[in-house]
């Protein structure tokens, strides 16, 4: 069966029959219908556009004039007739030389398009009854098809489909073999531009439920273009829909910067009805709107444990370390747990530690003195502006949208989507893109806890268009030592036609400061030895290594105003936009990110499987995969610490 792109989610009894035929093409088949909007030249298109990757392309276009509208050889030549040859004019001049244009003359009979077909008589034009269509179906369809040059592909894409273009520059696009010279340019997927378009219409039932709340998700493997679908859906819709309010909410604050940044370059700036933010700025921003005062949270990491610990000794028998204590106190936020008596009932799978029912009694005793203190100093817990967002007594002051979309999703907990939805006007629409194999939902909850109903909801993306198998294949071993295939939380990766790459490399050295010089070398080398520039470079460093020497040392080989430290200049780069940068970013805040060469320095903790319990295992393995995946050509991680003997034949040593 063909892919609809969009999806026909309401069609007329002739959209029906037409639809019918265009089922029996191959699923290789693609349908698109340009999108209508205000301005665009998709307005002066046919109506379809098939396209095979062996067969090529045809244009359709259904035309619902009788006869007697079109004939030219009355008595006097109708209006509507010179609009039809003005239509069909703009329609040849738009399409490609090559490009075969079919029009199915819906009223018409037999002898009439004959007729018709002598009078036009156009080059590359053929004309079809409803008869004929129908009873040639798809097999006629695919004789029409006739393949395009690269260049002319290119130029149907860009004019009547240009929201499928590639919305960011990109550091490094790779196709599948598949499609190796089909196209000059760099545009979506198929796969990837029908999950952009999901939804654009909705069905009837769906458009007349004023408060349905409608939720995509698209689940993907690392590099399968998950951000590139969200950005290019929030700026068609922006487009679309000028009136209406679009936001994108992402996990970090560097992959804002180096997203806006990117779209500068491609588009000069955003439409003015498109946001694109952290999830922690907005909600800051909304907890200010709905409370009327200023938000203040401990001011350093050390507030909070030292809290814990001075307040715990009312509870002698309680085991677990501050972190632990804090990490619980996060849960029951996230969790939306608002008495003792809920947190004795709420499920804790997943949490890596159990708790008898005393232990949750004194817990949530400590939690409320802890909480009841920090609102003394005027101070909440970050994971308390979710909660008291979602238990505020009205949101009416909440700034609302019609279409929201959340990049990283499976690091969102259900305090936050509970937010988003509150957030989203009647009718709005919830898009959420999300790899499990980078981490599933906080505590390993299911779509379902979080109360997002996914089911026959999902779109999974299994191929990886930025990396190289083995690349991938490296992460994805290393992330099978510590994760069970659960197909909600794991995503088995299709390295069908994915170019095969160089297997990543493994530089020994003997001290974290040897880390830094090594890696600095080696890209100092690069751009002198092969010219390449320096936005192609992403550097991700762990909390072992010196990162101000790090950053000093680069700055010092490349200049001071071509490193963009994304956990230093957050918002923008240094020098401001257009200049030539490489990237540095810890490993904390990577996700997201990409680049073409990357250099991995102080990983050894997560190479080595710990022993603190297969949840830190697990853990540690999703971070390394998070980190290898970001590269798309070269992978260079720097260990001053001997490598497992299983993980070495996945390293090229050098």
């Amino acid at each position: 069966m063909a892919l609809f792109i969009p999806e026909w989610t309401r069609a007329s009894g002739r959209q029906l029959q037409q639809r019918r035929v265009l089922n029996a093409l191959d699923e290789a088949s693609i349908v698109r219908k340009p999108l209508r909007a205000q301005g665009r030249a998709q307005d002066e298109a046919p109506d379809l556009f098939i396209e095979h990757p062996e067969r090529g392309w045809l244009a359709l276009a259904v035309i619902e004039l009788p006869f007697d509208a079109l004939d030219a050889s009355g008595l006097f030549a109708s209006e509507t007739r010179a609009a039809f040859e003005a239509t069909l004019a703009a329609w040849r001049a738009a399409l490609p030389d090559a490009l075969p244009l079919l029009l199915v003359l819906w009223a018409c009979a037999d002898e009439e398009v004959d007729v018709l077909a002598r009078q036009l008589d156009l080059p590359k034009l053929r004309l079809l009854s409803r008869e004929r269509f129908l009873a040639r179906g798809a097999a006629g369809l695919a004789s029409l098809q006739r393949p395009l040059a690269p260049s002319e592909e290119d130029a149907l894409r860009t004019r009547f489909f240009p929201e499928s273009g590639i919305p960011l520059p990109s550091v490094a696009r790779k196709r599948f073999k598949r499609s190796n010279g089909a196209s000059l340019g760099l545009f979506l997927d198929p796969q990837q531009e029908w999950a952009s378009k999901l939804d654009l219409e909705l069905p009837d039932e769906q458009a007349q439920a004023a408060t349905d709340l409608t939720v995509r998700l698209v689940n993907g493997v690392a590099g399968s273009g998950k951000t590139l679908i969200a950005l290019s859906r929030a700026l068609l819709l922006a487009e679309m829909h000028p009136r209406e309010r679009v936001l994108i909410l992402i996990h970090n604050t560097p992959i804002v910067a180096d997203i806006c940044e990117r779209l500068h370059r491609a588009h000069g700036s955003l439409p003015p009805n498109l946001e694109i933010t952290t999830y922690s700025a907005w909600i800051h921003r909304q907890w200010r709107r709905l409370y009327q005062a200023p938000l203040a949270l401990p001011d350093g990491p050390a507030y909070l444990p030292q809290l814990v610990a001075d307040l715990r000794g009312r509870w002698p028998e309680l085991k677990l370390s501050e972190g632990q204590l804090i990490e619980e106190f996060d849960f029951l936020n996230e969790m939306l747990v608002a008495s003792e008596a809920e947190y004795m009932d709420t499920s804790r799978a997943g949490r890596g530690f159990a708790l008898r029912a005393r232990e949750r009694r004194e817990i949530w005793q400590l939690f409320e003195a802890v909480t009841s203190a920090l609102h003394a100093d005027g101070l909440r817990m970050w994971s308390a502006v979710a909660y008291e967002v979602c238990r505020a007594p009205r949101h009416g002051a909440l700034e609302k949208y019609e279409h929201i979309l959340v990049d990283e999703a499976q690091f969102f907990a259900p305090s936050w989507f509970h937010t988003v939805k509150l957030a989203l006007r009647p009718k709005g629409r919830l898009f959420l893109c999300a790899d499990p194999n980078q981490g599933f939902m906080k505590s390993r909850l299911s779509w379902r806890n979080a109360g997002l109903d996914v089911t026959g909801r999902t779109k999974k993306l299994l191929r990886s268009y930025r990396t190289t198998q083995a690349i991938l294949h490296a992460a994805g071993t290393l992330l099978a030592r510590a994760v069970q295939a659960d197909p909600e939380h794991y995503l088995e990766p299709d390295f069908t036609g994915m170019e095969e790459g160089a297997a990543p490399i493994l530089l020994r050295v003997d001290s974290p400061q040897d880390a830094v010089d090594r890696a600095v070398n080696e890209i100092v080398a690069l751009v002198d030895k092969h010219g390449l520039p320096l936005s192609s470079f992403l550097v991700i460093y762990g909390s072992d290594t010196p990162k101000q020497l790090l950053y000093r040392r680069l700055c010092g080989a490349l200049g001071a105003k071509r490193v963009w430290w994304l956990n230093k200049d957050k918002k923008e780069p240094p020098d401001g936009y257009g200049p030539d940068y490489l990237r540095l970013a810890n490993l904390e805040t990577a996700t997201g990110l990409e680049g073409g060469a990357v250099f991995l320095l102080g990983m050894e903790s997560l190479l080595a499987a710990r022993e603190e319990g297969e949840g830190a295992r697990e853990f540690d393995a999703r971070k390394l995969y998070m980190a290898m995946t970001r590269a798309s050509h070269r992978l260079v991680l720097l260990s001053t610490d001997e490598v497992p003997a299983d993980v070495l034949p996945l390293f090229r040593a050098a």
